[in-house]
């Protein structure tokens, strides 16, 4: 039989491929899910320029509902710049993720502020990120990351899948049928001697020279007394 190895063996290789690339999604996966849980995300209020926020003891931030604000806003409460994020914090209330923009430096000074953000993004304030938000791999970043992971894993599959359809079948190599070299049932023999091999002679006869037949065997001896015989004397 004749297979092709190069296509089995990439098959082969794109199921095992999907197999850790399923297994590393559905752990990032698992790890974003559960290092969200059991934080409180908060109450989140809406603020614009020039309205007033209470600072508490564990300082604020301010959050927006798009990842993308924090790159380009800059928020400032009374004459003090807010800092923003080196990485991205998320944090869900009631269902829906805010993305920390900007956040109190430490020894802040509590009461009353008014905050300023230049941005024509929607903003919030809300709860300290550090407190409630779960950064990196244990965040958003891992579960979006995990997504990613396991829609490859799913295309692979599919790769894999269709290219065990397009395998050759086995095809039985070309050779001499046994056929003619045994009889098979129901087959009568050929006459004459095989290819290549002289006839044999014919087995020899009992004719006598100068007759034109055969000489007939000779007869078995009568039973019982010979009368053909002279008496005794």
């Amino acid at each position: 039989m004749t297979t092709s190895p190069v296509t089995t063996t990439g098959s082969r290789f794109l199921w095992v491929f999907a197999a850790l690339l399923a297994l590393a999604g559905a752990a990032l996966v698992a790890v974003a899910l559960l290092g969200g849980a059991g934080r409180d995300g908060g109450d989140m209020v809406g603020v614009r320029p020039g309205d007033e926020v209470s600072i508490g003891e564990g300082g604020m931030s301010v959050w927006a509902r798009e990842p993308d604000t924090r790159e380009a806003t800059v928020c400032t409460l009374g004459d003090v710049d807010l800092l923003r994020p080196v990485e991205e914090h998320a944090t869900t209330v009631a269902g829906t993720a805010f993305y920390e923009v900007a956040r109190t430096p430490d020894g802040m000074p509590g009461g009353a502020h008014q905050i300023s953000c230049d941005t024509q993004d929607a903003v919030y304030a809300g709860p300290y990120g550090p407190s409630v938000s779960t950064p990196g791999l244990a965040g958003g970043t891992g579960l979006m990351l995990g997504i990613i992971l396991l829609a490859l894993a799913l295309l692979c599959l599919v790769l894999a899948w269709l290219a065990g359809l397009r395998q050759p079948t086995e095809v039985p190599e070309q050779g001499p049928d046994p056929g003619d070299y045994t009889l098979r049932p129901g087959m009568p023999m050929a006459a004459g001697p095989p290819p290549g091999r002289a006839a044999a002679p014919p087995p020899p006869s009992h004719t006598e020279p100068g007759t034109a037949g055969p000489r007939p065997a000779p007869e078995a001896p009568p039973d019982g007394p010979r009368y053909d015989l002279p008496p005794p004397s």
